[in-house]
């Protein structure tokens, strides 16, 4: 039998060995009350998670393009908030041209329908993305039909009043690395109708495109991509930022609605050097970014017009909760009454696709691990 005075040594030394495992996993000084924990680890039928959306009743639906293994059909699955319980909403999505599938960004319009990014750049360079449409009765996908064409890499949207909004990462314009933001009414989609945009070397002029973006490659990584997430705050403002180099922009909203012209909020590496999926939490007022290179998640303090962090760590499978290359972030209540009980979360999907450069490669960039996650951060 073991004396008191072993028993006390003992756990004595399990505490300081928790203590020093729990102090080394946070070596960036991050607030330990933000700390992710793991939300869902998918099995092979999700091998990358993409894009996230809620409808009006707190359901979670989140895409999944599957690149890791593309012999899973891409397919947006849905958390029911009551049974707190997945299960694809709609699956088998493939485009009839490449016969490969990969649905990204999505977002609920007010009339109930949801809108997602079909992103086909990785299968056909050649502007075959699109943004789709899923009508929604009583719950449940009745059909999937493309409003906007002629694409190159669909990545974010936003749906607001009569209007969707996008991002195009890619323009593949000879010397000129740019990303773009479009704004289409539903008037131009309306009765059967879709939707073309103009070929990249006239987006300029293009009545759809409300801004478009330069990315500087640098270091290791070399990334030319654009715009990719993207969000609007309260006023109507849209953000929006390179993946490539991390420049993390705004293009203001007029009186009249309008929006003027597009202006850089952040230049600099050492703050921020990626800028994958963004989302708005209103009680802050702040602009929440995954940070896929550095698997973090940082925010943009409108009040304050700086850059902080909320939460990053080093290279890790995902497992236990950790970010493993964050590439979307949701702000959701997980109360069924919507603030009045429960508390407010952080959402974020772990893309862990391993690209050139990032943390989350692990000094191996041609290897991907087998756990496929979501992590939780409570606000």
């Amino acid at each position: 039998m073991m004396s008191k005075t072993m028993l006390v040594v003992a756990g004595l030394a399990v505490a300081m060995a928790g203590q020093s495992a729990f102090a080394d996993a946070n070596t960036y000084g991050c607030d330990e009350q933000y700390r992710p924990t793991l939300f869902k680890q998918f099995g092979n039928v999700v091998n990358v998670p993409d894009g996230l959306a809620q409808d009006k009743d707190g359901n979670i639906y989140c895409s999944a393009p599957n690149f890791k293994d593309q012999n899973q059909a891409a397919v947006i699955m849905r958390y029911d908030r009551k049974q707190k319980t997945w299960a694809p909403f709609v699956s088998g999505l493939r485009n009839p041209d490449t016969g490969f599938g990969a649905p990204m960004g999505l977002e609920f319009a007010e009339d109930g329908n949801l809108y997602y990014c079909d992103n086909q750049y990785f299968a056909d360079k050649n502007y075959k993305s699109r943004i789709m449409r899923v009508t929604i009765k009583d719950g449940e996908a009745q059909k999937v039909e493309p409003v906007v064409e002629n694409i190159k890499l669909a990545n974010a949207i936003r749906v607001r009043g009569n209007a969707i909004y996008f991002t195009d990462t890619f323009g593949d314009i000879k010397g000129s690395n740019e990303g773009y933001v479009y704004q289409v009414p539903f008037s131009a989609f309306a009765n059967g109708k879709v939707a073309k945009l103009l070929p990249k070397g006239q987006a300029a002029s293009d009545p759809f495109c409300l801004g478009i973006t330069q990315t500087t490659p640098f270091g290791k990584r070399k990334d030319i991509a654009g715009a990719d997430g993207m969000c609007m705050d309260k006023d109507g403002n849209i953000y929006t930022g390179n993946f490539g180099d991390g420049r993390f922009y705004t293009i203001p909203v007029n009186a009249d609605g309008s929006y003027g012209k597009l202006k850089e909020l952040v230049k600099d590496l050492k703050v921020l050097s990626c800028v994958d999926g963004v989302c708005y939490y209103e009680k802050e007022n702040w602009v929440m970014i995954a940070d896929s290179e550095k698997n973090a998640i940082r925010y943009w303090d409108i009040d304050e017009q700086t850059i902080k962090v909320l939460w990053q760590n080093d290279d890790t499978d995902g497992s236990d909760g950790l970010l493993d290359q964050p590439c979307e972030v949701m702000v959701w209540q997980d109360s069924k009454l919507f603030g009045l009980l429960g508390s407010t979360k952080l959402i974020v999907v772990n893309f862990d696709w391993t690209f050139p450069g990032l943390v989350n490669a692990g000094g191996d960039e041609t290897k991907n691990d087998k756990i496929n996650t979501i992590s939780v951060i409570d606000l």
